[in-house]
C-alpha cells in the first residue's frame, strides 16, 4: 500500500509505534558520516546550521 503522504511514512514517525526510531537513526548516521568527514570536520547532533542564498 503506497504511503498516503509522499515523501514522509506516517507510519513510521507515529511516536506511539516507534518512540525513538528519529534519535537512533541520527545518531547511526552521524556515526557513518564520520568517517567520510576530514579530520578537522565533525558530524554533530543537535546543532543547526542555516544557510542563506544571498543572490535570491
Amino acid at each position: 500500500m503506497p504511503s498516503p503522504v509522499p515523501g514522509m511514512d506516517p507510519y513510521l514517525e507515529d511516536p506511539a509505534v516507534w518512540p525513538d526510531v528519529h534519535q537512533r537513526f541520527i545518531t547511526y548516521l552521524s556515526d557513518e558520516m564520520q568517517q567520510y568527514l576530514r579530520p578537522q570536520y565533525s558530524a554533530r547532533i543537535g546543532e543547526r546550521i542555516y544557510l542563506i542564498d544571498s543572490l535570491r
